[in-house]
């Protein structure tokens, strides 16, 4: 949308939205006509949002707003709305990749910062094409916006997040109006949770185990598995590590937990069990109680993600150590190796 800065906000203010406006610079742009992008944020939808940075050139113009809004899919940490003018003289002059490098380090840069955040890069691209440089982007629009051409574009960094309508033109502007229909699926709705065994060590646990193995006569199972002063170290290695996991089996607690596809990787059960206290303190309507409890979730949430991200880090401290640095990719990348594929032969038979 285009602005001056003569323009009041009270003349472009819609009810119920808010506007969050970048004016164009005269001396930046090299433009004597005044303009500008501005974002616009429906109330109802989310009232925690904040104009974060805008840029002015010659080829590009851009806003970058950040919306925290009421309700997020938990895979999701924020909205990042993203207002796009490129200049027609960018694509005349054979310009357009200068003016698409403009914007890409911010891009990228809020990306590294907020790897799982929703990015929505819209405005008028004057036939430019972002994915040239965010090839992992996806554009949701797919048919003309002025006469017979396609330069109003919608990139999102999810495929399918979106479906996009034409509406009737906005005012006096040549350029029709874009309706974007939310087509995003949960990530708990479209993968299944995982149930998995897991053991865990209650308190005394190895301190049993320590006193256990002190007063095992490691020597029988040499003397068991030794045949005419020969050692049968497949039958030495299996008693000695069968011996181990029985004990191990004996003093540890196995239980079967429940994994959903959203579940955030630092989430650990001290984390739960302060969220079930914040819940249980807003059903109550106890206010005080609701903000000690929200207080004590965020230290404990800061604290779990401290956690996790020096566990990721220890995997890459040893360069020379390639399996555990290829263990910490996986871990981040959520890597999990395809099933063995055991083939059963028929069985065979001599006449």
């Amino acid at each position: 949308m285009w602005l001056t800065n003569s323009i009041p906000d009270s003349a472009i203010e819609v009810s119920g939205m808010l506007c969050y406006r970048a004016d164009r610079d005269a001396g930046l742009s090299g433009k004597v006509r005044g303009g500008g992008v501005c974002v616009y944020i429906n109330t109802a939808w989310c009232n925690n949002a904040a104009l974060i940075s805008s840029y002015c050139s010659p080829l590009v113009e851009f806003a970058v707003v950040r919306a925290r809004p009421f309700y997020l899919p938990r895979e999701l940490s924020s909205v990042y709305r993203i207002a796009v003018y490129v200049a027609p003289s960018a694509n005349a002059n054979g310009a357009n990749a200068n003016a698409l490098q403009e914007l890409y380090p911010v891009i990228s840069k809020l990306q590294n910062s907020h790897p799982d955040g929703l990015f929505i890069v819209a405005g008028d691209f004057n036939h430019s094409n972002l994915k040239a440089l965010l090839p992992s982007f996806h554009q949701h629009v797919d048919f003309p916006t002025r006469g017979a051409n396609l330069l109003n574009c919608v990139y999102t960094n999810i495929p399918g997040s979106y479906r996009a309508e034409p509406r009737p033109h906005y005012g006096y502007s040549d350029h029709i109006t874009v309706m974007l229909i939310p087509a995003y699926r949960q990530l708990i709705r479209r993968a299944k949770s995982e149930k998995k065994q897991v053991t865990t060590w209650p308190p005394g646990a190895i301190s049993a185990l320590q006193d256990c193995f002190e007063h095992t006569d490691w020597d029988m199972f040499r003397e068991a598995a030794t045949s005419y002063d020969s050692i049968n170290l497949e039958e030495y290695t299996d008693s000695v590590t069968g011996y181990i996991s029985k004990f191990i089996e004996d003093v540890t607690v196995s239980k079967t937990i429940t994994t959903r596809p959203n579940q955030k990787p630092w989430m650990t059960a001290e984390v739960r069990v302060l969220r079930r206290s914040r819940d249980k303190a807003f059903k109550s309507g106890d206010r005080a109680g609701l903000r000690s409890a929200r207080a004590k979730l965020s230290r404990g949430i800061r604290e779990a993600k401290r956690i996790y991200a020096k566990k990721i880090h220890a995997h890459f401290q040893d360069t020379t150590d390639t399996r555990r640095m290829w263990q910490g990719i996986q871990t981040i990348t959520n890597y999990k190796s395809p099933p063995l594929l055991v083939t059963v032969m028929p069985p065979f038979q001599m006449h």
